[in-house]
């Protein structure tokens, strides 16, 4: 009886966590790694260069008569002077 008791337990533990191994929630598959050349966590010139362009960009995207595409291409080319063109295609 406990034997039975501790294998379904286990059972059931794994059915819960083994959906989080497979499945990416935003895009229901395991998202292939991606390539980073800019790694924008740390503090040194690029990154700080790269987060004053992500922040320009969400900052003018919540205007009411923002042109997308201008800022688009704003970001683009903050982006490849920063040396991190790969930012503005996420």
């Amino acid at each position: 009886m406990k034997m039975n008791v501790l294998v379904a337990a286990a059972l059931m533990f794994g059915g819960m966590i083994a959906p989080g191994f497979a499945f990416d929630g935003a895009t229901g598959l395991r998202s292939p790694v991606a390539k980073v050349t800019c790694d924008t966590r740390n503090e040194d010139e690029q990154a700080v260069c790269a987060s004053k362009c992500e922040d320009a960009f969400v900052r003018h995207k919540n205007d009411n008569m923002a042109d997308h595409s201008a800022l688009a291409s704003e970001r683009l080319a903050c982006d490849t002077k920063c040396g991190c063109p790969e930012n503005s295609k996420l």
